[in-house]
């Protein structure tokens, strides 16, 4: 079991995660548009699904809006 931080709020995973797997547990909409860094460090999308989290880690997820 491990603590993640993620936008500021701790979740607790079974399992080790990578960063996709942390996203489809939260719900976010498959083929969203989002940003993720992981201890203040940005992960492309091409690496979420190879991107680990440890126990520890702080995850910041952000969803663009359009707008102006």
């Amino acid at each position: 079991m491990i603590k993640v931080s993620i936008n500021n709020k701790i979740e607790i995973f079974e399992i080790d995660c990578t960063v996709q797997q942390a996203i489809d547990v939260l719900g976010y909409k498959s083929g969203a548009m989002l940003g993720v860094a992981v201890n203040q460090i940005f992960v492309s999308k091409d690496n979420w699904t190879e991107t680990l989290l440890k126990e520890g880690d702080k995850m910041d997820i952000l969803n663009p809006m359009s707008g102006g």
